[in-house]
């Protein structure tokens, strides 16, 4: 689908719409605990403060429009692909634009659509309309030659832009930097670490003629 905006996304996974037997244990647990409430609540030995928690649980109790295995989300600006998500398990709300994943390899491409870095993540939100990507759990971000580690982080496709609020590790070859909050583009080119920065740096140029150097003769990795 590419909307008029440029912006485009293909779901692809083999369906495993909810059978009919979940809908019913589903409502059979909300039934029982309706129920519980009703008794303990007339025995007077429930607080509101404990009642407060199941009562949510119900309220907010969502079964999704379809559930895709091994599947595939491929998101595109212009027709290029600009990510290409995989995952285990999406669970599909339609109505809500909201895409939820479990255990994430992601692949960020840049604007040529020539590949850039990966990342991987035990779960993710991806809400396609609004070309927006959360992720959390054990989330690592990595090319050949940086590698970032968090435990939450969101990626703006249309800014291509990823930020945190979570500690980061970046770490760049032998120099690792350490910090909370961030900015950063997909290709961990430009990595800003927000606040209590902390870390350990090599090879730091002395002069500004080893920079003018750096800049005339930059590292093999960087050419």
């Amino acid at each position: 689908m590419i909307p008029p905006s440029g912006f485009g996304y293909i779901i692809v996974g083999k369906a495993n719409q909810l059978p009919k037997t979940t809908y019913k244990t589903y409502w059979r647990r909300v039934i029982k605990r309706v129920i519980l409430l009703i008794i303990l609540g007339a025995s007077g030995l429930f607080y509101c403060a404990q009642t407060e928690k199941p009562a949510n649980q119900i309220a907010v109790g969502r079964i999704p429009d379809s559930v895709l295995e091994k599947a595939t989300i491929v998101m595109t600006a212009s027709g290029l692909r600009q990510a290409v998500i995989y995952a285990d398990t999406l669970y599909v709300f339609e109505k809500e634009d909201s895409t939820t994943a479990q255990n994430i390899k992601v692949k960020f491409y840049n604007e040529k659509g020539i590949f850039q870095s990966t990342l991987t993540a035990k779960r993710g939100l991806v809400r396609q309309k609004l070309q927006v990507f959360s992720v959390w759990g054990n989330v690592v971000v990595e090319n050949d030659t940086s590698k970032l580690e968090t435990e939450s982080l969101n990626w703006d496709a249309r800014r291509n832009l990823i930020t945190s609020n979570d500690f980061v590790s970046f770490q760049k070859g032998k120099d690792i930097i350490t910090g909370y909050g961030l900015e950063a583009d997909n290709r961990l080119a430009n990595v800003r670490i927000l606040r209590d920065v902390t870390g350990r740096v090599h090879d730091v140029p002395r002069s500004e003629s080893e920079l003018d150097s750096l800049d005339k003769n930059p590292p093999e990795g960087n050419r």
